[in-house]
């Protein structure tokens, strides 16, 4: 299959790139910056931003999904928000319907009353809205849309082990491996459990 990835350049984005490519995929990544994108076979680097009509058109023809690992900066704009707005009309358009997004735990209906949550939104309270408007265009889209909500990333190695689960309560020890977070991803572009639903994500000790 041939894959859009968003937010190719990110510490979770290049993890994906990867991992699909390892798994057969041709890979159509966009990216501001093209230069930093190391050229290998299969992939297909588009040049441009993710609210740029244009660019996101560019990056989605010929491809069968799109993956999105998109994320705000703490100061910045809501790159979450308008992208995925710009990525959704242009699917709309004709374009593949299925979505998979990287989200974060703590978000939207996962925004429970526990300290995790708490401390999350008084150390990001802008990327955390950026994520909840994101989730929001999603539930109103006509997309096959999953979101995976993800708790702390770190650089661990794939282990292809993980817990997931719609009302999946995470705690301050919840961690995923950016490895594992793809794998799941990438997954779950062929599974339909999840299809049009939110789900959350980390590592069995988590």
């Amino acid at each position: 299959m041939r894959l859009a990835v968003l937010g190719a350049t990110g510490r979770a984005g290049r993890v994906v790139v990867d991992r699909a490519l390892q798994r057969g995929h041709e890979v159509s990544a966009l990216a501001r910056d093209p230069a930093r994108i190391h050229p290998r076979p299969g992939l297909h680097v588009v040049g441009g931003d993710v609210r740029d009509p244009a660019a996101v058109a560019r990056a989605l023809d010929g491809a069968g999904a799109v993956v999105s690992t998109l994320g705000r900066p703490r100061r910045g704009p809501d790159i979450c928000t308008d992208g995925i707005r710009t990525v959704l009309s242009t699917m709309a358009g004709g374009g593949p319907r299925r979505l998979v997004v990287l989200s974060n735990y703590g978000v939207a209906d996962s925004r429970h009353r526990t300290a995790y949550v708490a401390v999350s939104w008084l150390l990001a309270r802008a990327v955390l809205r950026d994520k909840e408007r994101m989730e929001a265009l999603l539930r109103d889209s006509g997309t096959d849309w999953t979101v995976v909500r993800a708790p702390v990333l770190t650089d661990g190695p794939r282990t292809g082990r993980c817990r997931a689960g719609t009302d999946l309560r995470l705690s301050f020890t919840a961690r995923i491996s950016r490895a594992d977070l793809a794998e799941f991803m990438l997954t779950e572009l062929h599974d339909t459990a999840y299809v049009r639903r939110s789900v959350a994500v980390t590592s069995p000790a988590g």
